[in-house]
């Protein structure tokens, strides 16, 4: 999805006009990494410190073939003077993907600033059993290049393709970014130490004189909270500043505080504390670009400029109350990973421990977990049958007003983490569509369609993973096609990384002459597409069907048709636990003979024991044909009695009968 921040009470920090995103950190600390930037191709290879003889090896095969080369990690450059800089510097943007680099925040900040800097992006498979997810899945999906370091790809095979590459996509291309060579650039631009500020506080408002207005509009609307509130003007002589003492830190950005090097540092302890950040902007269609926009990257920020900004109606909020909300979810603690990992480690251990008791060999046999990452998950193409009624089935649009819209559910939990929910459906959609957009999206929650789209309130955190997350975990993802959606990059981003994820589209194109792309046309082949140039046309029927109900069918039949898209957002340690377990329940079926995996006669999918979530069954009855109605399941409007559900529930392998009541005309199915 793509949008207009004037048109939000917030903004998308994910959003800007290229596919080419992505952060980094660049290593330029000694003499010997420092060489002549002239004219030459300038690399930037992006790493966690743990794929460092990795990294260096790159960087030294290509100074061989006469390229400049520097290595960022999570450590290296400190300041952010220096991280951004690197950032700006390069022309390419080489990422080495591993499970650390995913779960380390200095890294992910690096690559979703590269992503707003537009570079070109070059991905390195480190690790063979490791599928990237979230924001590093999304923007790795639309690197210019893609190399596995394995047995099969010799070093010098990969340095070649590398090469040609970055020289083919930096060819006729000049950086007009004004940067300072990485060699001559101080890392230690920083001040020694921060003044520190006395003020204990949950939550601290950090601003300077151009943006002291809204900080004190953004008081006034905390204060009648439980929160303690604090605002510090860093503009002022002699400022301090109370990061240290603060839960939440609230930067009020504006040109002066970007200039402002103390602002800089409260920002880099802000970091190193890992204090959360919400940020807001207070000057209209400004963004930053240096330091401050590399904190910023990928962020859900707020804009507010003043009051009538603050308070102008938005649907069912306003951007200050959304502002709250996000201020009142990073006030509370977050577990750490390690805390949330060991829980399900220890019950892991449990469950091998039953099984080894079982078992008359240990350890069991292994599968191998390597992973084709080169190559993208394929979908499930299914023929639809054509759409017919025989008696009446008209369509009624529920207008719901903006009191009782119900916006989609948060993609994320109360810790502003993935929440990885089955959807039936994800939207994607240009924000200039929203209007038709949220109709549709009222019609498939009256039909009971799982449905999710970035709209207020759906997204904390990183806006990127936000977004990845839905793509994960949507079956099918609705397409509202348009000129402006092709050429969005970021719209782009979004429908690419559907694509690597094998999910199933639904095309609805919402005006004529539409170019697309070989490669998309290839990605939509086979999945069903219609034209719909305004909402009446959804109204209008095929074949007595309306075309908005042959539409939330068609979703329906595909969604139930796809496969589990799994996806291991774990620490090594605890997906060689989950893959133990996994081989040995295999080595217990096998050894019993007794088959682990049974078929769901409700939805025909594959299950075991362990695995019965993921089905779904009719919340009402199916009403039969032959008076004046359509037949149809009244919960849901589909038509066939084998009709996909329509609420979650859990597979079944009993044998399910259609049973009809003969005193009311309708039917279900025992069990349900």
């Amino acid at each position: 999805m793509d949008q207009d921040d004037d048109n939000l009470q917030y903004c998308y920090a994910r959003w800007s006009d290229s596919i080419w995103h992505n952060y980094s950190f660049v290593y330029a600390g000694d003499d010997d990494y420092n060489v002549s930037t002239t004219n030459t191709t300038k690399i930037l290879i992006a790493s966690h410190t743990s794929q460092q003889t990795i990294s260096e090896r790159l960087r030294q095969e290509l100074l061989d073939q006469g390229l400049s080369c520097y290595l960022l990690n999570e450590n290296t450059p400190q300041s952010l003077n220096a991280r951004a800089n690197v950032i700006q510097w390069c022309d390419i943007f080489i990422i080495v993907i591993s499970r650390l680099y995913q779960r380390t925040s200095f890294c992910m900040e690096a690559l979703h600033y590269a992503k707003d800097m537009r570079k070109p992006i070059i991905s390195i498979l480190a690790e063979t059993n490791f599928r990237p997810y979230g924001a590093l899945g999304a923007i790795s999906a639309s690197a210019i290049l893609s190399i596995v370091l394995n047995s099969d790809t010799p070093f010098v095979h990969a340095i070649s393709e590398i090469t040609k590459s970055a020289r083919s996509k930096v060819a006729n291309k000049t950086n007009t970014v004004k940067v300072i060579d990485p060699s001559e650039m101080n890392d230690n631009d920083t001040i020694s130490t921060l003044p520190q500020g006395s003020s204990t506080c949950v939550v601290l408002i950090c601003t300077t004189d151009d943006g002291n207005s809204v900080g004190q509009l953004i008081y006034e609307s905390l204060i009648a909270t439980e929160l303690s509130v604090v605002v510090e003007n860093l503009s002022k002589p002699n400022a301090t500043c109370s990061i240290a003492k603060c839960t939440v830190f609230v930067p009020i950005l504006t040109s002066q505080l970007e200039q402002t090097p103390i602002c800089r540092v409260a920002f880099e302890q802000a970091c190193r504390l890992s204090k959360p950040v919400v940020p807001v902007i207070a000057i209209k269609k400004w963004r930053p670009e240096g330091w401050l926009g590399l904190v910023i990257a990928g962020r859900v920020f707020y804009r507010i400029v003043d009051r009538e900004t603050a308070y102008k109606p938005f649907y069912d909020s306003n951007r200050i109350i959304d502002l709250r909300v996000a201020i009142e979810t990073a006030c509370q603690p977050v577990p750490s990973e390690t805390e949330r990992e060991e829980i399900e480690k220890n019950l892991l251990r449990k469950e091998l421990d039953e099984c080894k008791s079982k078992l008359s060999i240990w350890p069991p046999k292994r599968k191998s977990r390597v992973i084709d990452t080169m190559k993208a998950r394929q979908p499930v193409r299914i023929q639809l049958p054509e759409p017919h009624a025989d008696s009446y089935f008209d369509h009624t649009h529920h207008s719901i007003t903006r009191i009782t819209f119900r916006a989609p559910p948060p993609i994320v939990d109360q810790y502003s983490l993935p929440k990885r929910r089955p959807l039936d459906c994800m939207i994607s959609y240009q924000w200039n569509k929203q209007d038709l957009v949220r109709q549709v999206y009222e019609d498939f929650h009256m039909r009971n369609v799982q449905i999710w789209f970035d709209i207020w309130g759906a997204m904390q955190g990183s806006t990127n993973d936000a977004m990845a997350t839905g793509v994960e975990c949507a079956k099918v993802i609705l397409v509202f096609l348009s000129k402006e959606y092709i050429e969005s990059t970021n719209c782009q981003l979004e429908f690419r990384y559907g694509v690597q994820r094998g999910k199933a589209f639904v095309i609805l194109r919402t005006e004529s002459s539409i170019l697309m792309e070989q490669w998309m046309l290839e990605a939509i082949e086979g999945f069903p597409q219609y034209d719909v140039y305004s909402y009446n046309v959804l109204e209008q029927s095929i074949n007595g069907i309306p075309m908005i109900d042959v539409i939330v069918q068609a979703v329906r039949s595909l969604a139930q048709a796809q496969p589990p898209d799994p996806v291991d957002d774990c620490s090594a340690e605890l997906f060689e636990l989950r893959s133990l377990l996994d081989d040995a329940r295999d080595a217990l079926s096998i050894q019993t003979g007794v088959a682990r995996y049974k078929t769901c006669t409700r939805c025909g999918q594959q299950f075991d024991d362990y695995s019965k979530d993921g089905c779904k069954k009719h919340s009402a009855y199916f009403l039969g044909g032959g008076g004046l109605l359509e037949s149809q399941w009244v919960c849901c409007r589909q038509q066939t009695a084998d009709s996909p559900g329509c609420i979650p529930c859990e597979h079944i392998d009993q044998p399910r009968v259609f049973v009809e009541d003969p005193q009311y005309g309708t039917s279900t199915w025992k069990p349900a």
